[in-house]
């Protein structure tokens, strides 16, 4: 179909029709609802209609949307874009790295979005585009996109002064498949305080959420000898299956055994306990992301050179350490 035959059908100009097509405000909405009947009838409607959006669209790529961890992200980007006048495109990844690179190149290839941003998966920005990119939680080697990373160090070491200046010397650790970052972080800071590591407390559960916290306890507390004084909780799932599987047998926290999470969500982490943690900052993260996304889209430039943001955690001692001197 061209558009002179398509003009001849709707018994109009040439000219009518591409103006009808493009959007322009001289041709009327009666006469511009009469061509596209004429268009959709003949099966031409999509041929021609390539009008934009009349809102800039952000496609948020997250691993998963079962713990109220990445809930928070999506909750929080959510709120940012749309009180910035975006509308928000979600997509899912499963922590595939191969998924998540599809999913970059039909958002910037094909659905030519105006922003990406892209939480928790290590990024491949090595196609070029028009679309400007954010990760969040992301690594340092930058070629291209924009970064917002929250760092662990800092409230990780404030964490471990804590312990260290509260007696704790017996510590343990229980993580999961994915969270082996916050297993270096840890014994990165026990080897600097000179502490000894025992691979034995040192848990990698083979199960995720409160199921690993459970496993974690009932392996460390199988094991003959003396018990860890303290247990970090790689995120705040795994913490609330630490405080369970301690309490069914019939340990008090902190009393017995002192417990620190490395993130706070799902808040609260415990109904009646104050729990030590290291905050997640997404709201931090979401807010630096929307920022720098923001300024990108509006400077309409075609190579922004690329941003690396590191935010600094802190730490919430809370009321779940309990001192040994």
């Amino acid at each position: 179909m061209t558009l002179s035959k398509l003009a001849q059908l709707a018994n109009v100009s040439v000219a009518v029709v591409s103006k009808a097509f493009s959007g322009r405000e001289d041709v009327s909405d009666a006469m511009r609802e009469h061509v596209f009947a004429v268009a959709r009838e003949h099966g031409c409607f999509q041929q021609f209609y390539h009008a934009r959006y009349d809102k800039p669209v952000i496609a948020v790529i997250i691993p998963e949307a079962i713990s109220k961890y990445y809930i928070h992200y999506i909750e929080t980007l959510k709120k940012d874009i749309e009180e910035n006048g975006y509308t928000m495109l979600l997509s899912i990844s499963n922590f595939d790295a191969q998924l998540t690179k599809e999913l970059m190149r039909y958002y910037t290839e094909h659905s030519k979005v105006d922003g990406l941003v892209l939480v928790g998966n290590r990024p491949d920005f090595s196609f070029d585009c028009a679309t400007s990119l954010i990760s969040v939680i992301s690594p340092k080697d930058l070629s291209a996109g924009s970064y917002v990373s929250y760092s662990l160090e800092q409230g990780m070491r404030i964490c471990m002064e804590r312990l260290y200046a509260n007696g704790h010397r017996r510590i343990a650790y229980i993580g999961e498949g994915l969270t082996a970052g916050h297993e270096n972080d840890l014994i990165r800071e026990m080897e600097r305080l000179d502490l000894d590591v025992k691979k034995e407390w040192i848990i990698s559960s083979r199960f995720r959420f409160e199921e690993a916290g459970r496993d974690g306890i009932a392996k460390i507390m199988a094991l003959p000898g003396e018990k860890p004084s303290v247990i970090l909780g790689a995120y705040g799932y795994i913490t609330q299956g630490i405080l369970s599987g301690l309490s069914e047998r019939g340990f008090s926290v902190p009393r017995d055994i002192s417990v620190v999470s490395m993130d706070n969500d799902p808040f609260p982490l415990h109904p009646s306990l104050d729990v030590a943690h290291i905050p997640s900052g997404i709201d931090e993260m979401c807010a630096e992301a929307m920022r720098l996304l923001h300024e990108r889209i509006k400077s309409r430039e075609a190579h922004i050179p690329p941003a690396f943001v590191e935010l600094k955690s802190t730490f919430h001692e809370g009321n779940t350490i309990s001192p040994l001197l």
